[in-house]
C-alpha cells in the first residue's frame, strides 16, 4: 500500500515521529507522500522525506492561507504560517508575498524527494463565524493559478484541496473543476475526495483528473449516500487512498490521532462499496499512485 497524502512532519508528532514512522512500514506499507502547506510546512515536508528513503514530498500553499486572519483563533494559522498572504495586507502587498513564495516553492522543488506541487485550491469552509467573501475567493483562485504554473514549468503533478461551504451543493469543486479544465496537460488528484454526483461527472471527464479517498469514507452508515453513490461512480483505475494523517482517522480509529498505518481501512471500504476484495483496491491505487508520483 502506499499513503499517497499524510502529514507526518506535522507537530503532532513530535514526540514519537520515528516509533509512527516504523509502525507505518511495519504495517505493509511501501511509501508515504507527506504534504507542505506552506513554505515552513514544505520545508519540514522536504526535510523529513530526505531522511527516510521511502517517505517522499510535496510542496504547496493551502487555500487557508489566503482566508486566515491573524487573529484567527486556530493555532496552526499563526503569523510564521500566514507569512503575509491575508485579507489584513493590500494587494500589492500580498502579491509580492505570493510572488516570493511560490519562488520558494520552486527552490524546494527541485529536491530529488519532491514529487508534486500541492496541496493547493480552493477552501470555501469558514473556520470563524464569518462566511468566506467574493474577495478571499479570488483571491485563493489567484494562488490556485500561479501555483499550478509553477507545477507545468516543472511538469509536475499537483495535490488539490478543495472544501466546499455546502457538502451536498459541491460549490468549490465546481470552481476547482472550471480551473483544471483549463490546463489538461497537469495531472491533478482531487485529496480527499467529496464532491457531488453532479461534479464529479463533470471531473470524470477529464482524464488528466484523478481522486484521492481518506478516512471519512468510512463514517457513513449507509451504502446509498453522496459519497458512497460517488464512490461507486468511479473507475477503480482512477483512485488513490489516503490518510491525511494526523487528521481523520478511519473507523474504528475516529478521533484518534490518525497515522498511516491506517490506510488500509481506507480500501477495505472501498472495496466494500465497489464489491471488490480488499486486495484489489490495494493492487490498482498502489499501481495509480506510483504513476502519478513518478515513484520507484
Amino acid at each position: 500500500m502506499i499513503d499517497s497524502h499524510a502529514h507526518l512532519h506535522d507537530k503532532k508528532y513530535d514526540e514519537d515521529r520515528e516509533a509512527v514512522i516504523a509502525a507505518c512500514f511495519e504495517s505493509g506499507l511501501e511509501a508515504v507522500v507527506t504534504i507542505g502547506t506552506s513554505v515552513s510546512e514544505s520545508r519540514d515536508a522536504v526535510a523529513l522525506a530526505s531522511e527516510h528513503e521511502n517517505i517522499y514530498a510535496t510542496v504547496g500553499l493551502h487555500p487557508q492561507l489566503f482566508n486566515a486572519s491573524m487573529d484567527d483563533p486556530h493555532e496552526e494559522f499563526d503569523p510564521a504560517w500566514i507569512l503575509g498572504l491575508t485579507g489584513e495586507h493590500d494587494t500589492p502587498a500580498r502579491m509580492e508575498r505570493l510572488k516570493k513564495s511560490v519562488a520558494e516553492l520552486e527552490q524546494l522543488a527541485h529536491d530529488e524527494k519532491v514529487r508534486a506541487i500541492g496541496e493547493i485550491g480552493l477552501e470555501y469552509y469558514s473556520h470563524t463565524d464569518e462566511p468566506i467573501t467574493v474577495p478571499q475567493k479570488k483571491w485563493q483562485r489567484t494562488g490556485f493559478v500561479v501555483q499550478i504554473a509553477l507545477a507545468r514549468k516543472l511538469d509536475l503533478p499537483v495535490v488539490v484541496h478543495c472544501r466546499p461551504d455546502d457538502v451536498v451543493l459541491s460549490d468549490a469543486y465546481h470552481d476547482c473543476a472550471a480551473i483544471v479544465a483549463d490546463y489538461p496537460d497537469v495531472q491533478f488528484v482531487m485529496h480527499c475526495y467529496m464532491g457531488n454526483v453532479e461534479v464529479t461527472e463533470k471531473l470524470l471527464a477529464m482524464p488528466h483528473v484523478i481522486f484521492s479517498f481518506t478516512g471519512n469514507i468510512t463514517y457513513s452508515k449507509k451504502d446509498d449516500d453522496q459519497m458512497s453513490r460517488v464512490i461507486a461512480m468511479i473507475p477503480l483505475e482512477r483512485m488513490m487512498i489516503e490518510t491525511d494523517a494526523p487528521y481523520l482517522a478511519p473507523v474504528p480509529y475516529r478521533g484518534t490521532r490518525n497515522t498511516p498505518a491506517y490506510v488500509g481501512k481506507v480500501a477495505e471500504r472501498i472495496a466494500y462499496l465497489k464489491h471488490l476484495t480488499a486486495e484489489d483496491v490495494i493492487h490498482a491505487t498502489t499501481r495509480l499512485a506510483k504513476e502519478f508520483y513518478r515513484l520507484p
